[in-house]
């Protein structure tokens, strides 16, 4: 792996002890990695997460409490800033796809060889994603052979959230404006607008407009076609809360 001057801070999360004990052992001898949590399920993460400093998190899918999905689904409003690396030993291209989608950096099988799983941190520590060899097998299935479009957004590493936060700020609108369209904080959106600079390499919000279109992943609108849906939102955030005055159990 590349030498850097601070080492990769890792989390390992899986609930079978054997296994934990032997991946951390062996994760614990590569020089670039400080493996700085060590937990048995998703909620047990991330109450340390809430503490302690993460780039990368290797997740099993299949957990008590808390499982893989699920904690990939709070991390990324939480600490979208922290990385996943999916864990698992299923070799279905649908939840490699779903893992992939909902933003997760990596997707690898169990049975994969420590080698694979050491250049994958580093990839993703570098670019931000990484496809494994499984992953990208599963794009030469019939199903999934002409999402050109979703094959960009998993090569870039984008959930996506990640590509609705991409279109509103190629609309114009600002970190608090898209943060209340999307139910998160300013916060969330500044972290992930960073990473889409990052991902794209750019500086400006131009260079990113410029990219998004040539990827696909935006068609510029008129102002009323940005009015139109933000009035569609506030209709239907409207009707949710009459809903939940209706019928407070729903």
């Amino acid at each position: 792996m590349t030498e850097t001057n601070t080492k990769i801070r890792l989390a390992l999360v899986d609930d079978h002890a054997i296994l934990r004990q032997g991946l951390a052992s062996m994760l614990m001898a590569y020089a670039q990695l400080e493996l700085v949590i060590v937990a048995a399920n998703g909620q047990e993460f991330l109450d340390q997460l809430e503490t302690i400093a993460v780039d990368i998190v290797l997740l099993d899918i299949e957990m008590p409490v808390l499982n893989g999905i699920l904690t990939l689904q709070q991390m990324s409003s939480s600490h979208p800033e922290v990385k996943a690396i999916m864990l698992s030993m299923h070799n279905d291209p649908e939840i490699a796809l779903e893992c992939l989608r909902s933003g997760a950096a990596s997707y690898l099988l169990k049975e994969c060889s420590i080698d694979e799983m050491k250049f994958a941190i580093e990839q993703v520590h570098q670019h931000g994603a990484f496809l494994s060899s499984f992953s990208e097998s599963s794009f030469e299935n019939e199903k999934y052979r002409h999402h050109k479009r979703q094959q960009k957004q998993i090569f870039r590493g984008f959930s996506d959230r990640d590509l609705r936060v991409l279109q509103y700020l190629c609309d114009g609108l600002t970190s608090k404006e898209i943060g209340e369209r999307i139910s998160t904080s300013k916060k969330t959106v500044d972290l992930i607008r960073t990473r889409l600079l990052k991902a794209y390499q750019v500086k400006t919000s131009n260079e990113l407009m410029r990219l998004s279109i040539l990827d696909g992943f935006y068609t510029p609108r008129t102002n009323e076609e940005i009015q139109a849906e933000i009035e569609a939102s506030e209709i239907e955030k409207l009707e949710r809360r009459m809903q939940r005055l209706r019928d407070p159990n729903s």
